[in-house]
């Protein structure tokens, strides 16, 4: 499979997964059945399932033990997507303006791509400290 078409799928799988339990979910959720009906029309009611499911076990798992399952689901959705494009390159254009439109979303506020941004500013003998994850800080 062309690189160019994996590159799209995993974004296209890792950013859905990021949107699942977001408040754009129907329109993100309307936006995948809409490309499958176009290109795997006897699958999009299948795909529609998986993705209720999906995000009823992301909702769960953020309600019930903390448990992020996205790893599972990513892999899922990139398979799928791969699987898409690999049958119909020419689903590429319709994907590539989908995940534009995640893109556009993510800039009005709601991150998508799973990343960490952060920021700060420093003045004189002022300090910071910034971390993804754990931190440890020992001062001497």
């Amino acid at each position: 499979m062309d690189p160019y078409l994996l590159t799209l799928a995993g974004t296209a799988g890792t950013s859905l997964v990021a949107l699942l339990v977001g408040e754009g979910w129907q329109q993100t959720r309307d936006g995948v059945v809409t490309v499958w009906r176009r290109f795997r029309p006897q699958a999009a009611e299948e795909v529609e399932r998986e993705l209720e499911a999906s995000r009823t076990a992301a909702l769960d798992a953020a309600d019930t033990d903390g448990s992020d399952p996205a790893g599972r689901l990513e892999g899922q959705w990139v398979g799928r997507f791969a699987a898409l494009l690999g049958e119909h390159p020419e689903a590429a254009d319709e994907l590539r303006g989908l995940v534009a439109g995640w893109q556009r979303q993510a800039s009005d506020g709601q991150r998508i791509d799973g990343g960490v941004r952060l920021e700060a500013r420093a003045q004189d003998n002022a300090r910071v400290y910034q971390a993804a994850r754990d931190q440890h800080i020992t001062e001497r």
